[in-house]
């Protein structure tokens, strides 16, 4: 079983750093992080499913393990990432 769920959008493809969603992607690939990928609509429209799960519809949104819900801006996740707190 996956130790994080990435909510990310469905069209990330480009795998460019102006990408939110595969920024904080490959920041957990690169730290060898197994998580599963859990796909949401297009657009920056309505998302009631993110919205339930982190109060708003913004993505990138993980789930940790634990329960917790963690969502910044995908820098700072990536960041968080790197230095090893997820």
């Amino acid at each position: 079983m996956a130790k994080v769920k990435l909510h990310r959008c469905s069209w990330t493809f480009l795998h460019t750093e102006i990408d939110a969603c595969w920024r904080v992607q490959k920041a957990l690939d690169e730290q060898g992080v197994e998580y599963e990928v859990v796909k949401h609509g297009f657009g920056k429209g309505k998302r009631p499913s993110v919205e339930g799960l982190s109060g708003q519809s913004k993505l990138p949104v993980l789930e940790l393990q634990d329960g917790e819900v963690y969502r910044e801006e995908s820098k700072e996740m990536a960041a968080r990432i790197r230095a090893g707190h997820i």
